[in-house]
């Protein structure tokens, strides 16, 4: 593995084909929070799939963390497709069936001189690719058990949200723009009131005034109310503003797991 693929250094921002063959850098792709990034041998692997189905009955939780997992292989996109399909995974399949990527990072398994695939590893990047956990699965025991990945995401959430003690926080009032997580931009979002709910990295810089969307909690409006820059970089603070809906029917969609493993 390349020498500064390490915890505390920074995953190079990959940009490969998805299972649709789009192509997409890890930056690119949707979330909020936290990656596990998990390079994979590929389908005709046992001990892949029981990984691969183990990491599919986290996603729930993790994406409704704001998480987001990502699997990369060494198949084709239209392979990756129908791994993905079949699995039930709601999460990008990104394909290096070049190996070029492989070999640029040092994870090729070299004793597979058939296949050349990938060697098991997981990553844990917070959300600004900083390598917070790494685990290699050679040896199905070397990866990560669902408690490890929970640990290293609780402390990464620990370490970017101010709200992770939420009345500490909210004590405090109007929190630094430049309070726990670290990115370019960064939106803040407030109740009505100023009390921070949560904040993620995001891309644009919305002017004060603008409605950014709308909440699918309440549909109440997203408005920009300032535009913080500090030393690297800008907060954009938001509030949800509006009257507070009186009926109790739920406007968000709900799904959950049969089970938590």
């Amino acid at each position: 593995m390349r020498d500064d693929l390490t915890v505390g250094g920074r995953f190079p921002d990959l940009r490969l084909p998805d299972h649709t063959g789009t192509h997409v850098a890890l930056s690119e792709i949707p979330r909020k929070g936290p990656f596990v990034l998990a390079f994979v041998r590929g389908w005709w692997c046992p001990k892949e799939q029981v990984r691969l189905r183990g990491l599919v009955e986290m996603q729930e939780e993790i994406q409704r963390e704001y998480g987001r997992l990502v699997a990369v292989t060494t198949d084709e996109p239209y392979v990756n497709g129908a791994f993905r399909a079949g699995l039930g995974a709601d999460f990008p399949f990104l394909s290096d069936a070049h190996r070029r990527t492989a070999e640029e990072l040092g994870l090729l398994e070299l004793t597979d001189l058939k296949q050349r695939p990938f060697l098991p590893y997981t990553f844990v990047l917070d959300s600004s690719l900083t390598i917070r956990g790494i685990w290699c699965g050679f040896w199905y025991w070397g990866n990560p058990t669902p408690d490890e990945l929970r640990l290293v995401l609780r402390e990464i959430t620990r370490a970017e949200q101010p709200t992770y003690e939420p009345q500490a926080a909210w004590a405090e009032g109007s929190l630094a723009p430049d309070a726990g997580l670290h990115a370019p931009v960064i939106w803040i979002r407030e109740d009505q009131d100023g009390r921070e709910i949560w904040r993620h990295p995001a891309s644009e810089v919305p002017d004060p005034g603008f409605e950014v969307e709308r909440s699918e909690v309440d549909g109440r409006p997203w408005v920009v109310q300032s535009v913080e820059p500090f030393e690297g970089g800008v907060a954009v603070r938001m509030r949800k503003l509006g009257k507070v809906p009186r009926s109790k029917m739920v406007a968000h969609g709900i799904t959950a797991p049969h089970w938590i493993r």
